[in-house]
């Protein structure tokens, strides 16, 4: 055999490897090309030379709205704050009432919040520390032990602090 005829083998074998990973990479990156046939009943136009898609649909801007739906800043009079009962409700699997809330207008670590069920002359609380959130200061889950009578109950959520105080309107809340 001749050298010649020696070293013609390698290179056709790594020219051959090229044109296979070439057409492997092909495939892999536009699989389309091989075998979506739904490309050519597209009503856009699909670019030959690697470039990104184009549609003919047109496109108008639009001014932005001069009025945005937004809510007005919570207001505090003295140490008075408002306080929002966003959650209440009788939880089954545990028998208990669960709530949430927060003081809006404040945003503060270490104060307590207070839920008080009230249902003729029986009260029941449950307390916890509220903490600093973006934009107020959160109650987090409050939850009453478990037991309490049958009945439609009134809760109010409370906050205080040494810097303000206030509570929220009552909600009902039925206990089956």
């Amino acid at each position: 055999m001749s050298p010649t005829r020696f070293r013609r083998k390698p290179l056709a074998l790594i020219v051959l490897a090229f044109a296979a990973a070439a057409v492997g990479a092909t495939l892999i990156l536009r699989p389309h090309l091989a075998t979506d046939s739904t490309a050519a009943d597209s009503t856009e136009s699909a670019p030959t030379d690697g470039a990104a898609a184009t549609s003919s649909a047109p496109y108008t801007i639009k001014a932005e709205p001069s009025l945005v739906a937004t809510d007005a800043p919570a207001t505090t009079s003295g140490d008075q704050v408002q306080v929002v009962l966003t959650y209440a409700s009788f939880d089954a699997a545990s028998g208990t009432v669960q709530a949430n809330g927060f003081a809006a207008g404040l945003i503060e670590d270490g104060g307590t919040c207070t839920l008080t069920l009230t249902q003729g002359g029986d009260t029941v609380t449950a307390t916890s520390t509220a903490a600093a959130d973006a934009s107020t200061t959160s109650c987090g889950l409050l939850e009453t032990a478990a037991g309490l009578a049958a009945g439609t109950w009134d809760a109010v959520l409370a906050y205080s602090s040494d810097n303000a105080r206030g509570e929220s309107e009552a909600v009902e809340v039925t206990v089956p």
